[in-house]
């Protein structure tokens, strides 16, 4: 299992520099229309519900943080990735004892990030991350699968929605987290001899 998602990193990091090396993307349009493109490099932040529903039956919430990157393959498309770390609190529903009823998940993420639409304009952000990261949930090795969605709402801030649908190696756990983030894009500043 390690080592299959280690490949998808790789892979996953290839991408972009398979794409730039091909003489397409160079001759596509001239360099400086190329550095005058606008870059997504940008943070964000959002609460989430969290919900454990196999196990424990706890629900709770988390706050998020991350960090987004993506570069302009054209006017309309641009590839990058995305890293995210959360933690928060939830409650048992049900709890076995009154000692043990809340619990402390923490998990990082990383994934694909992808801006699709006028790159000047409010493109829209897709994401997705199949098992790249890890979460504890009651100590129990949860593995996330996030989808993301979202768009700009002025020049530099955006919002996106992702779900996390987490799975335990023990079989024992099921999480699901809903969340809804806030990000600021900083972009890519042009320098004096570009």
């Amino acid at each position: 299992m390690m080592m299959k998602r280690a490949i998808l990193i790789i892979l996953l990091f290839c991408i972009p520099v398979i794409a730039f090396s091909t003489p397409a993307f160079a001759q596509a349009e001239d360099a400086e229309a190329q550095k005058d493109r606008p870059w997504l490099v940008g943070v964000n932040g959002g609460l989430s519900l969290s919900a454990e529903i196999d196990d424990l039956e706890a629900i709770g919430m988390g706050v998020h943080v991350g960090f987004d990157f993506a570069y302009p393959l054209s006017e309309t498309f641009a590839l990058g990735f995305y890293l995210s770390l959360g933690g928060g609190f939830m409650g048992a529903i049900h709890p076995y004892s009154e000692y043990d009823r809340f619990y402390y998940p923490f998990k990082f993420s990383a994934g694909i990030l992808v801006e699709i639409g006028e790159l000047r304009q409010r493109p829209f952000l897709f994401g997705a991350g199949p098992c790249a990261g890890l979460g504890f949930v009651d100590m129990d090795l949860v593995l996330p699968w996030e989808i993301r969605f979202g768009r700009f709402v002025s020049e530099h801030v955006y919002i996106m929605a992702d779900l996390t649908y987490g799975y335990s190696l023990a079989h024992e756990t099921v999480y699901l987290e809903p969340t809804i983030r806030v990000g600021y894009n900083f972009g890519h500043k042009k320098k004096k001899d570009e």
